[in-house]
């Protein structure tokens, strides 16, 4: 989060504490995710580039949602990883609250290698933070979401 600070201390525009605590929360301090949020709620917004409006929780919120939205290329790889078996086969029990069953120990040690899962005390293996926890549903439904036929209503 000392990014952000930095950003108050360049511009003199503040993140409430609200938003700084937002922030952490979606990223759990993975630096890609810190960066892309802060960028998009302070740059890309049109909100944001008024340096006397100070970046509220609301800002954070809608940056997460347009980088999830535009697939921004951090994301746009997490779903070339859920091509893999591998990781497939550890990811999809994880989102239906299902059992791992016999997956190897390599593939754990894959996806926490890769930033994907951690080991949360307590609780075993976990997703690795609240954006990837939204953005891995949403990209193993988009294929069979596209596949659908159109309904037309009558």
């Amino acid at each position: 989060m000392a990014l952000l600070q930095q950003h108050t201390v360049d511009t003199g525009q503040i993140f409430t504490s609200e938003a700084l605590e937002a922030g952490w929360t979606l990223t759990q301090g993975q630096p890609w995710l810190v960066n892309a949020l802060a960028y998009e709620s302070c740059f890309r917004m049109r909100e944001g580039r008024d340096r006397s409006q100070p970046i509220t929780v609301e800002r954070i919120d809608q940056a997460k949602e347009n980088l999830i939205l535009r697939r921004v290329t951090h994301l746009g790889q997490l779903a070339d990883k859920l091509r893999e078996a591998r990781v497939r086969r550890v990811i999809e029990p994880m989102l239906a609250g299902a059992a791992l069953g016999e997956v190897p120990d390599d593939d754990i040690r894959y996806l926490i290698d890769l930033g994907l899962c951690q080991m949360a005390g307590g609780q075993g293996l976990t997703i690795a933070n609240p954006i990837y926890r939204e953005v891995l549903p949403r990209m193993l439904a988009f294929t069979p979401q596209a596949s659908l036929p159109q309904i037309a209503p009558t």
